[in-house]
């Protein structure tokens, strides 16, 4: 099923300090808007996007991209007044099975988490550092989750951060290239049409920055024109 997202007419100051405006939404300077032919999908997965108000500040986040391709999505702040009660609620739900997607060496496999259990996942997304991840892994409300990971992870096409992780994946295109694994009806029909957004996205902001991509085997090198 698919929602049309409405290009915004609003506009908010680059969060970087540049005087260019941008699009709330997408938060491309509003010439490189991509909102208006973006169709929001609505998976039979929900994502709770666990994140805080500094991340979703950063004009390179990529889990705010995505609240803008999916439907079934809903944003949790770590550290904000509630938000312990509001995973706490999001676990309790009936309708779905909780599990937290983090790459570690004892994941199960989300595909068969869902056939056993009869129902699709409601999937606890990190949305931050590397860093801060691992600390929010250990938070007790999180802790007993089931983890699910990726079977296979595909080449980053995002290069606006340096990582120092190998095998990296932002949040985008994790979740993404999880929807694909998961098999969820209906994503293999429009996972080249999200997959080509998010690149232009990523090439948008790179050429405002003068950013350049080169790849190495072993690194990711990062460079200004």
């Amino acid at each position: 099923m698919f929602y049309s997202i409405q290009p915004t007419q609003r506009k908010i100051k680059n969060m970087d300090k540049s005087s260019q405006e941008r699009c709330i939404q997408c938060r491309l300077i509003i010439q490189d808007c991509i909102c208006r032919d973006i169709s929001a999908f609505w998976a039979e997965h929900k994502i709770t996007l666990l994140t805080s108000k500094r991340e979703e500040r950063i004009i390179s986040n990529t889990g705010r991209l995505l609240r803008c391709m999916l439907e079934n999505i809903s944003p949790v702040y770590i550290g904000e007044k509630g938000w312990e009660k509001e995973v706490e609620s999001e676990i309790a739900r009936t309708d779905y099975t909780p599990v937290i997607f983090f790459p570690t060496p004892s994941v199960c496999d989300g595909q068969k988490v869902m056939e056993e259990m009869g129902k699709p996942l409601n999937i606890f997304v990190l949305d931050t550092s590397w860093r801060n991840a691992r600390r929010w892994l250990h938070k007790p409300v999180l802790m007993n989750l089931k983890k699910i990971g990726l079977k296979t992870v595909p080449p980053s096409e995002y290069y606006l951060r340096k990582q120092s992780v190998e095998n990296y994946l932002c949040t985008f295109q994790a979740v993404t290239s999880l929807m694909a694994e998961l098999r969820t009806k209906g994503f293999a029909s429009v996972s080249f049409q999200i997959n080509e957004k998010f690149k232009l996205w990523v090439k948008s902001l790179a050429r405002e920055r003068g950013l350049t991509r080169t790849t190495t085997p072993r690194s990711r090198n990062f460079s200004k024109n």
